[in-house]
């Protein structure tokens, strides 16, 4: 019985999986630029530390 659920919920032959077959090809660019945008909005965002604010670790590092 869960096996016939399964293939009549998954048979390609279904309307909606000619429209959810191509959203992922569709979503993974589309996520990509986004993390692309929103990090580039990030790593702007960020200020490099002032030299008064410079951990002390930093001076012994030489």
């Amino acid at each position: 019985m869960t096996t016939a659920a399964t293939e009549l919920l998954l048979a390609p032959q279904t309307g909606w999986w000619t429209v959810l077959w191509p959203l992922p090809w569709c979503l993974t660019p589309l996520t990509a630029l986004a993390w692309a945008l929103l990090r580039t909005c990030e790593k702007a965002a960020q200020h490099p530390p002032d030299e008064d604010t410079l951990p002390d670790r930093w001076d012994q590092a030489a």
